[in-house]
């Protein structure tokens, strides 16, 4: 490593300057890269996923009418995968049915149509565009219909050949290649997402990855404006992200796991309406549990996508890896390419033996995590290398951040915070700072993992006393039992 690279390294942990400075220049770095590599190609795609999640981020911020958000959806998505056209249906629960709610111009049609459709269209051009757009589906009718009751993406290489459909040969769906994933919040179907082009050359794999990925975020902003409607709001800013606001608790875990070895408790304190901050608990084989707490920089829609994508990438590499540094590493290799230059995501994440007999933990330049001893009553800090996930792709990353082992004794406590404690001013601007964060530890945490998180949330709202809060508030709290 050279020694300019050393020293953007090292202002990383005291400096956000330094630190998007840094960034700045490893984009650059990762951009040459990507182009000797001839996988300029990749790139873009996955840029090309965030930049339509950005602009229908900015679409619900902004409180634009729902077919503006259908219309951007579907373009966006054509987009991504380089598709002749693509198609949005919506569920009518009322009717049962799944309702097209906006089909760019060049899609080819992916439902069954019927013969007397087909001579019309031969001789009048506005009959198929016309039938398209009528035309609704049942769940589980069709190829659409299929991935809907399925919720499961699929990836369509010729879909007259496709088990599902139900059509008979025609001249408008000759080769038609088609890339489809379920519109979901939470356990709940909302739809159907569907990119298609008349060739016979299938789409790629990592085409799926990236359409399923955008599917994924579009259902979060779609249930958002969903939930909007149904409280009666009228597409203004507060009542989207208020929505927004209880479609992201839907993220966060119910309850914290009971294991043999431990005690644990976790809360989420927005300071707004939506959060940048989130944590989780992802069981890790049959014998392990691991524990992750993140912080966007960022605000509003596009730090709460951000933060759905960062769980759900974490998850998704967490399931079989008991190395955290590991599980991280992947993190930031996947997000890195969708971030923007002004943002970045502080991430702590422990792979826990659920006998309690280990525990090590992992840190993405996220808050230091704490430790009290019951033998001493004393709190330690835990030194644990790492830079923020979206910094660095990859090397300088990987070769920092470590898996560092916590001995713990029966009773001893660690806590997980983010800096929406120990920066939380009251109204002379003072800090609340990382000595309250000790001395209030150390006197919760003889009485278990539950009091310590209430006891420092109630500490924190005492010294802001009527001062708004200024940042996400997130403690995850870990007893030896």
């Amino acid at each position: 490593m050279t020694g300019w690279i050393v020293a953007v390294v090292l202002l990383l942990a005291g400096a956000g300057v330094s630190m998007l400075l840094y960034r700045s220049l490893a984009r650059e770095r990762e951009a040459m890269k990507l182009f000797k590599e001839g996988d300029a190609r990749r790139a873009s795609r996955r840029k090309r996923v965030f930049d339509v999640l950005q602009v229908v981020g900015d679409a619900i911020q902004g409180g634009q009418p729902e077919s503006t958000l259908h219309r951007l959806i579907t373009q966006g998505a054509a987009t991504v995968v380089e598709a002749e056209g693509a198609v949005l249906y919506l569920l009518d629960e009322k009717a049962g049915v799944l309702v097209p709610r906006h089909c760019t111009r060049d899609c080819p049609p992916l439902i069954a149509l019927p013969e007397r459709i087909v001579n019309q269209a031969k001789t009048n051009a506005g009959t198929l565009p016309s039938f398209l757009r009528l035309h609704s589906i049942k769940p589980g009718e069709g190829v659409v219909g299929s991935v809907f009751s399925n919720l499961k993406e699929e990836n369509v290489p010729d879909l007259r050949h496709h088990p599902k459909f139900e059509g008979k040969a025609n001249p408008f769906q000759q080769h038609v290649a088609a890339l489809m994933a379920p519109l979901k919040h939470g356990a709940r179907g909302l739809g159907v997402l569907a990119a298609a082009s008349e060739r016979t050359k299938p789409f790629s794999p990592h085409e799926l990855e990236m359409f399923d990925a955008l599917a994924e975020q579009c259902g979060f902003a779609l249930g958002n404006a969903q939930a909007h409607q149904e409280a009666g709001a009228k597409r203004k800013l507060e009542s989207e992200l208020r929505n927004a606001s209880e479609i992201q608790r839907i993220l966060l875990p119910e309850k914290a796991p009971e294991t043999s070895g431990w005690e644990m408790a976790a809360k989420n304190v927005p300071a707004r309406l939506v959060s940048g901050d989130y944590y989780d608990f992802v069981p890790v084989g049959n014998t392990h549990i691991g524990v992750a707490i993140a912080d966007v920089c960022g605000k509003g829609i596009p730090a709460a996508l951000i933060t759905a994508m960062c769980r759900s990438v974490l998850r998704s590499n967490a399931r079989e890896t008991l190395s955290p540094a590991a599980v991280l590493g992947a993190v930031n290799r996947n997000l890195f390419p969708d971030i923007r230059e002004d943002m970045f995501i502080t991430v702590s994440y422990a792979v826990l033996a659920d006998d309690g007999s280990s525990l090590t933990i992992g840190r993405a330049g996220h808050t230091p995590p704490l430790v009290w001893r019951k033998s001493t009553g004393k709190v330690e800090v835990i030194s644990a290398p790492g830079v923020a996930v979206g910094v660095d792709k990859g090397s300088v990353f990987e070769r920092i951040t470590k898996d560092v082992p916590i001995p713990m004794e029966s009773g001893d406590v660690l806590l997980l915070y983010t800096d929406g404690v120990n920066e939380a001013v009251d109204h002379k601007e003072l800090e609340f700072g990382e000595e309250r964060i000790k001395t209030i530890f150390a006197l919760a945490a003889p009485n278990g993992a539950d009091a310590v998180v209430d006891a420092l949330c109630d500490a924190v709202k005492k010294f802001i006393g009527g001062e708004p809060q200024s940042d996400d508030i997130t403690l995850v709290v870990i007893r030896k039992k």
